[in-house]
């Protein structure tokens, strides 16, 4: 009963982040889409509301294990247009290059700040020799 009730509220915090992020984008006029704006939001939450993190995993674990059914409209979509990525495949492929190199970059350079923020002082450890004084 626990985990059904960890997951409806995974559920409304999850949509509830969406759709708030569609409205603030649709008043405010920013550039960006609504769910990456949605998706921001979420994230504030959660560093606001740590405690919120056990319900959110709970719902979107089932959807993330089935991330690759929801490419395949996007793949199909895509073939539409084969003569055009065929004739600017170079262009594609530094793109791709780049920009996945860049995002993991970041990243992982995030990744690391939260994980030193939350060790505390096990950058300390680290720069002392590994010995504790």
């Amino acid at each position: 009963m626990r985990d059904v009730r960890n997951t409806i509220v995974g559920a409304v915090l999850v949509f509830a982040a969406y759709y708030l992020g569609l409205v603030v984008v649709n008043v405010s006029g920013l550039p960006i889409p609504g769910p990456l704006m949605g998706l921001f939001l979420l994230l504030a939450m959660l560093f606001l509301f740590p405690q919120l993190e056990v319900h959110t995993a709970r719902f979107v674990t089932f959807p993330l294990k089935h991330m690759s059914l929801l490419f395949i409209p996007a793949v199909l979509g895509v073939s539409i247009y084969w003569a055009d990525i065929q004739s600017n495949a170079l262009a594609i492929a530094i793109a791709i290059v780049v920009t996945t190199s860049i995002s993991l970059g970041i990243t992982a350079w995030f990744s690391q700040q939260l994980f030193n923020s939350k060790s505390g002082s096990g950058s300390d450890v680290a720069s002392k020799g590994g010995k504790k004084e």
